[in-house]
């Protein structure tokens, strides 16, 4: 557990980074009509903090392990400096007056997210579990079948968030109308959800 503490501090350091700017800015307290947005990222923090830590934890117990780990540490690595990130510019924006453009922003940073995951998922070994293969899937030697059809899921999810994120930046960056900006963030939206949620929903199941 003590080899872990250092890596975890880091990772808590980046992602409070957003915090500490708003310390700074407004002497410990955002403008109450900002609050509402100070938990969104609170939520937000916690579920890009436990959620990747339990992956890795599962990960920990597999034959495989010191190899997952490596990968796992550096996807909770890449995700938290973007949330870190995201969290920067969100509240530069707020505390600036330029809250109309933020649904737009965070279409993009959406977007740029699916394109960065889709990058790094096609890499990942298959036995892991940010792969998209199953939570609770031990085994290293499966049988060709098997291996055939994680990895061509592996692929297929890598393509869907490589091309969504894509056309979803250029998407955002081009239209600027509010009802077009809010049908985008809910089809990127239930791509991420698909991506996550309902397909390790579906491994376990």
């Amino acid at each position: 557990m003590k080899k872990h503490t250092p890596f975890e501090l880091l990772i808590l350091a980046i992602i409070m980074l957003p915090f500490a700017y708003v310390y700074i800015i407004c002497k410990a307290e955002l403008p109450l009509i900002h609050q509402n947005k100070l938990y969104f990222y609170i939520i937000a923090v916690l579920f890009f903090y436990f959620f990747p830590l339990l992956m890795q934890f599962l990960d920990s117990r597999k034959p495989n392990a010191e190899l997952l780990i490596r990968s796992a540490k550096r996807i909770r690595l890449i995700w938290s400096a973007y949330l870190s990130a995201l969290g920067l510019i969100l509240f530069y924006y707020l505390l600036n007056d330029f809250e109309y453009e933020i649904p737009r922003l965070l279409g993009v940073a959406l977007s740029l997210f699916l394109f960065a995951s889709g990058n790094f998922r096609q890499n990942i070994h298959q036995s892991s579990i940010f792969a998209g293969n199953g939570i609770f899937y031990n085994k290293t030697n499966l049988h060709p079948s098997e291996e055939r059809n994680n990895r061509k899921n592996q692929r297929f999810m890598a393509k869907l968030f490589f091309y969504v994120g894509i056309i979803g930046t250029v998407f955002f960056l081009y239209f600027k109308e509010s009802t077009l900006t809010s049908w985008g963030l809910i089809f990127v939206g239930m791509v991420i959800f698909y991506g996550i949620a309902i397909r390790l929903i579906r491994s376990v199941v």
